[in-house]
């Protein structure tokens, strides 16, 4: 059996009940999440943008764009919801995927729901597309952006709930590899809309689903491709404890390469009572990947500010912590910010470095007249060793929302997910469906 039959035969017959008790909360717990980042970015220019498209071009259906009140085809709403919840880098993700399944797993499987479908058939799809997504990233030569293996896990989050053919499934999977973006390594850091590319995977995913199941067919065989793959990654457990327990959630809505630093930093102001207008310098000791991101004292647009250590560092320091969540465009302009951040310098640690991609750390040396003040080396809040509670999550869900919802339509998501918990799906989709 080739790896792309296998991939397909596990997502087929994945069942909640045969879950362990953890897999399904995690999957309920990355549902509420996702939910808060795409609210948070709902409002986004570019995510406007990607409505009007996806409605245009991609014809109208039953199927709800989020928060909106219209519905599109099943694939122009999860490219839709996808760019909602990607857009401010607020999602969940995956350590040694290197990216975020969340924003391609969800919208696709609420897209692939219908009337009749039951809380555990969505809850398993939830787990067979992260299961999915992350292993196929992680069997990759070389880091790749999450737009590039997005594809394959929203196929096998709506494949599961469509309940497609195993063998329609494999070419499916096997479509997506030589259809799907193909992005350069850092084009999620270069200052653009199009960020990770994680919508336009989820498109050519959907996309590659629905040709597969209209007969099209792909290179069964592409998976076994050592240049391409490890196969032995992707299968190898699989089937065994679900990769969504070790899901990172985000507190702010910056990259995760920038949580570790602000973790730090945050704390030694706290710990020493330092003030904005006292620091002299700050130094953030981390691994090479952070060199990657843009970095700029006074970024110009919201995505450049979400890859700037400085820029989130000064916002920390002259706002405080909410303020990452999300940030804003006025923010942009604050000249306190800016004179904090210009402040700010990176530094390459080799012992740090060992420890990436398992662990984002990051030690933080702030120097002001009082003294030189350094921090412990600091892995960042929201890790699956230093887990978001239940009830940080929801506080985040009501912080990241708090511009878009009322108190009353805020209470009505988190009712509707208490009742995804209890077995009843039917809410959630209702309220996803409303204004």
């Amino acid at each position: 059996m080739k790896t792309s039959q296998k991939i397909a035969r596990y997502v087929h017959e994945l069942r909640a009940d045969k879950l362990p008790p953890q897999a399904r909360e995690g999957a309920i717990r990355c549902l509420l999440d996702l939910l808060a980042a795409a609210a948070a970015g709902h409002q986004h220019p570019a995510v406007h943008a990607v409505r009007q498209l996806a409605m245009s071009d991609y014809g109208l259906g039953s199927t709800a764009i989020w928060f909106t009140g219209e519905r599109a085809s099943a694939t122009g709403a999860a490219f839709a919801n996808s760019a909602a919840a990607s857009i401010l880098d607020l999602d969940d993700g995956f350590r040694l995927a290197r990216g975020h399944p969340g924003a391609a797993v969800i919208p696709a499987a609420l897209a692939a729901t219908l009337d009749s479908t039951s809380a555990e058939a969505f809850i398993a799809a939830v787990v067979a597309g992260y299961e999915v997504g992350v292993r196929v990233a992680m069997a990759r030569p070389a880091y790749a952006a999450s737009g590039v293996w997005s594809a394959y896990a929203a196929i096998a989050a709506a494949g599961r709930l469509r309940g497609t053919a195993p063998e329609k499934l494999a070419h499916a999977l096997s479509i997506a590899v030589q259809s799907a973006p193909s992005l350069p390594g850092k084009a999620g850091l270069v200052g653009s809309d199009v960020k990770e590319g994680i919508p336009f995977g989820v498109l050519a995913g959907m996309n590659a689903l629905n040709l597969a199941e209209a007969g099209f067919t792909g290179p069964l065989d592409i998976f076994d491709n050592p240049e391409l793959f490890a196969s032995e990654r992707i299968t190898a457990g699989l089937g065994g404890p679900p990769c969504i327990d070790r899901t990172y959630f985000k507190p702010y809505a910056c990259c995760r390469h920038i949580h570790a630093p602000v973790d730090a930093f945050a704390a030694l102001l706290a710990r020493h009572k330092i003030e904005a207008r006292e620091i002299i310098t700050i130094e953030v000791h981390t691994y090479s990947g952070t060199f990657n991101l843009s970095n700029l004292a006074a970024p110009r647009t919201l995505i450049e500010a979400q890859y700037s250590v400085p820029f989130c560092i000064g916002l920390c320091a002259v706002h405080g912590l909410e303020s990452l969540l999300p940030l804003e465009t006025a923010m942009l302009a604050d000249a306190e910010v800016q004179s904090i951040s210009r402040k700010v310098s990176l530094h390459r640690d080799p012992s740090i470095e060992l420890r990436f991609p398992a662990e984002s750390p990051a030690r933080v040396v702030v120097t002001t007249a009082a003294g030189r003040f350094e921090s412990p080396v600091t892995t960042p809040r929201g890790d699956p060793d230093s887990p978001l509670s239940w009830a940080e999550l929801e506080t985040k869900f009501l912080i990241a929302t708090r511009k878009l919802f009322t108190p009353a339509k805020q209470q009505e998501f988190l009712q509707a997910i208490d009742r995804l918990r209890a077995g009843e799906l039917h809410d959630l989709r209702m309220a996803l469906a409303g204004k």
